[in-house]
């Protein structure tokens, strides 16, 4: 019997359900943009890398206190942050456009450089996606979306915390 290694990164249904859950998440007045949104999905998909990040104090106590494993300690061996953040790229874009295409994106938001769910995709994101994030990842989402990237922190300052940067589409 041949044994395969699933890899939830490089998923597309698994990449859904983890954007539809951090929209669901999401409480701030202030939209994300789909940069920041995919920048949270790759920590929620690969929370020991967080512990590469540069963090203020306190954001760093916050994330102390969730208990995620370090990188070295944790099951699966982790390639370096940048090259597995080309690698989700399509995943992530794949997912999305699937998302906005169901209609759970408000598509003049999008226009404008903001991820708002729509009326439906609210719904759907807290009643059908949540209930599928563990206790672990709906607390590490709820710290992704409230202390690591609240909009008071630009999106540069998020990429420069670990040298995440994407190629140009």
């Amino acid at each position: 019997m041949t044994g395969r290694l699933w890899y939830p990164q490089l998923d597309v249904y698994d990449a859904a359900r983890r954007l539809g859950g951090l929209l669901g998440l999401w409480q701030s007045k202030t939209l994300p943009s789909p940069e920041r949104l995919f920048t949270m999905d790759f920590f929620l998909a690969n929370a020991p890398l967080l512990h590469k990040t540069h963090m203020p104090q306190e954001v760093r106590k916050a994330f102390s206190e969730l208990g995620v494993p370090r990188p070295e300690k944790s099951f699966v061996s982790y390639p370096s942050p940048q090259v597995l953040f080309q690698k989700m790229d399509e995943v992530q874009h794949h997912a999305f456009r699937t998302l906005s295409g169901k209609g759970l994106i408000e598509l003049p938001e999008l226009d404008s450089g903001n991820v708002a769910p729509s009326e439906e995709g609210r719904t759907l994101f807290q009643d059908a996606f949540l209930p599928l994030f563990s206790d672990s990842d709906r607390q590490l989402g709820a710290f992704l979306v409230g202390r690591y990237a609240p909009e008071s922190r630009t999106i540069s300052d998020i990429r420069q915390s670990i040298g995440l940067r994407r190629l140009v589409r």
